[in-house]
């Protein structure tokens, strides 16, 4: 058993040095302007962990591109790095306060954290720089809903035979009102 272990193991992490080689062979061979679309390629095909291999070696290459900082933020979120998304988004709503996506991505990961009033600001913010966001707008309405079942649910507990609100508290809570990334 202890011999079956290791092989995996082993073959396991020459897999893993086999992708990296591959992205770096990928890398060398790819014009700056290019990494964009391979990264966003390699998020579309569900492979985050090379997307933000990518992403880097692309930002070696060019490190103002906002969009590989983006595909950055998105890798890590998606790998579950949450802590070093939310550092690449604010670094990048700093960088480029212009670009409403990484407001809208920040206001996901604030909305789950539990943080639903700064996502409301985060999502304003990015209404306000393109008024026709419409998945910033779906996700503010996602956390309107999440915000109104909060109160909801503060307030059943005190007012337990208001037929109104119970009835409202159920239909909330039958929505799966989570804000979703782009």
């Amino acid at each position: 058993m202890r011999r079956l272990i290791t092989a995996l193991f082993v073959t396991f992490a020459l897999s893993s040095a086999q992708a990296a080689t591959q992205m770096e062979e990928l890398a060398q061979r790819m014009h700056p302007s290019d990494f964009p679309a391979q990264v966003e390629k390699l998020l579309k095909d569900d492979n985050p962990a090379q997307a933000l291999e990518l992403a880097d070696l692309g930002l070696k290459k060019n490190d103002k591109s906002a969009q590989l900082h983006f595909m950055k933020a998105v890798s890590l979120e998606r790998l579950g790095r949450t802590e070093e998304a939310v550092k690449v988004l604010r670094h990048l709503i700093g960088s480029y306060p212009e670009i409403p996506e990484p407001y809208n991505n920040l206001a996901v990961i604030e909305a789950g954290l539990g943080r639903l009033e700064d996502a409301v600001d985060l999502l304003n913010r990015a209404l306000t720089i393109n008024p026709e966001f419409a998945l910033a707008r779906k996700n503010l309405g996602d956390v309107y809903l999440a915000l109104a079942r909060e109160a909801y649910e503060q307030a059943a507990p005190k007012l337990p035979r208001n037929k109104f609100l119970q009835k409202r508290l159920k239909a909330l809570q039958a929505i799966d009102g989570r804000p979703t990334n782009n």
